[in-house]
C-alpha cells in the first residue's frame, strides 16, 4: 500500500508539537491545544473545518483468535488483604494471585490493577490504544485513566503497537492506517490474545477498548475482528474501513461512543478518501444494533469536557440492542486533539461502565 502522506506526516508533527508544550500531559493546557493549532495549520493550510450546526440528520441505517499468552511478571501481593473478602466472593472462584503486572507475552502490556482487587469480584478492564507515534502511556498522561484505576476500580492495560522505521509505534488496523512500511504485523491476533489473557487470568466483568487516532482504528478493526471479547469501544478522533464490508463481523452488538472535534483535520470530522467521516461510522454501529434511525436526537452538555466551543451529545434514544448505546459526542471549537477537561474522562468512563457485558 501507498503511504498517505497527509494524515501520515500530520500525526508525527502535531503530537510532537503537544507533548513539547506540555509534557505533563499532552492537550491539558490551552498552550498544548494552540501549539498542535498551528502545526497543523503549518503542515496543510488548505485543510476544511466542519460547522458545528453541519451535522446531518441520520439517513437510516447502513451498514457494520484466541490466542491466550501468559507472563511470568507479577504484581504485588498485598493489593487486598483476604478478610476484606464478603461472603459474595467467597462464593466465587478466584482469579489468578497475585495478579500479573504484564499481559501479552513477549511482546507485553502493562496491567494498572486497582487497589480493591481481590480477584474475587468481577471489575472491568480497559484496554488504551495510543495512535500512531506515540505510546498508551502518552495517551495515558493526557485522557488521565490511570489516576482513576483505583476510585473507579477497574483494571487499566497499556499496550503498545510496534514500531516503525521512522520510530514511530504503529496499528495495522486497516489498509489506510498505519503499517506504513507493511511489515503485516497481526495485531488483531495479538489484540485478541489479550482480551481471552485478560478472562483468563483476572475476575473481569467486561472489556473496553479505548483508542485516540490511529489507536481508534485499530478499536473500530477489534470491533470488526472479536466483538464477542468486548463490551463497548471509545474512539477519539478515530475511524474504521473505508469499505464496510472489509468489516468482518457487522451484525454483532457492541456499543460505540465516537468523540470528535469538528475542527479535526488530521482525521476529518467528515471523512475523506481514506476513511469514513465520525458520523457514518455512527451510523454503521446504530444498524448493526438495531437502534431506531428516528430516535437520533441531541442535546447541548451543561458539562464542559473541552474549555473551548460547544460539547453536544447525540444518541440513538430506542431500539437499539439491550445493553448496547450508539452516542457521539462533538465538540465545536476542537481539533484532532481537544483539551478535554477531567469531566470528560469520568463521563466516558460512566458510559463505557454502563455498557453491557458481552
Amino acid at each position: 500500500m501507498s503511504c498517505p502522506a497527509h494524515r501520515h506526516v500530520l500525526w508525527m508533527l502535531t503530537f510532537s508539537a503537544m507533548m513539547a508544550c506540555d509534557p505533563g500531559g499532552a492537550g491539558q493546557t490551552d498552550a498544548a491545544v494552540d501549539a498542535v493549532a498551528d502545526a497543523a495549520s503549518t503542515a496543510d493550510g488548505d485543510a476544511d473545518a466542519v460547522s458545528g450546526s453541519e451535522i446531518p440528520p441520520d439517513p437510516g441505517p447502513e451498514v457494520a483468535s484466541d490466542a491466550s499468552t501468559t507472563s511470568d511478571a507479577t504484581a504485588p501481593d498485598d493489593l487486598t488483604p483476604l478478610d476484606a473478602m464478603t461472603d459474595a466472593d467467597a462464593a466465587l472462584p478466584r482469579a489468578e494471585w497475585p495478579p500479573p503486572a504484564l499481559v501479552g507475552g513477549k511482546r507485553a502490556a502493562e496491567v494498572l490493577v486497582p487497589a480493591s482487587y481481590d480477584g474475587y469480584a468481577p471489575v472491568p478492564a480497559v484496554l488504551l490504544l495510543g495512535g500512531y507515534d506515540y505510546f498508551a502511556r502518552d495517551l495515558d498522561d493526557w485522557v488521565l485513566l490511570s489516576e482513576r484505576v483505583d476510585s473507579r476500580a477497574f483494571l487499566l492495560v497499556l499496550p503498545d503497537g510496534l514500531v516503525d522505521e521512522d520510530g514511530s509505534p504503529y496499528w495495522n488496523a486497516t489498509d489506510t492506517c498505519c503499517d506504513y512500511y507493511e511489515s503485516g504485523v497481526d495485531d488483531v491476533a495479538w489484540l485478541s490474545g489479550i482480551l481471552a489473557e485478560l478472562r483468563a487470568r483476572f475476575a473481569v466483568s467486561r472489556i473496553a477498548i479505548w483508542g485516540h487516532s490511529a489507536g481508534a482504528f485499530m478499536a473500530y478493526r477489534m470491533a470488526c475482528e472479536d466483538p464477542k471479547q468486548l463490551a463497548s469501544i471509545v474512539s477519539i478522533a478515530g475511524s474504521g474501513w473505508l469499505d464496510p464490508l472489509d468489516c468482518a463481523v457487522r451484525d454483532e452488538p457492541l456499543s460505540l461512543l465516537q468523540v470528535h472535534g469538528l475542527k479535526d483535520d488530521i482525521m476529518p470530522f467528515a471523512g475523506d478518501d481514506e476513511a469514513p467521516g465520525a458520523l457514518e461510522m455512527t451510523q454503521r454501529f446504530a444498524a448493526r444494533n438495531g437502534c431506531t434511525p428516528a430516535s437520533w436526537a441531541s442535546a447541548e452538555s451543561a458539562v464542559k469536557y473541552v474549555p473551548k466551543g460547544t460539547t453536544t451529545l447525540w444518541s440513538y434514544a430506542s431500539g437499539c440492542a439491550p445493553g448496547t448505546d450508539v452516542s457521539l459526542w462533538t465538540f465545536s471549537a476542537s481539533d484532532h486533539y481537544p483539551n478535554f477537561t477531567p469531566a470528560f474522562t469520568d463521563a466516558a468512563l460512566d458510559w463505557t461502565f454502563q455498557q453491557g457485558a458481552p
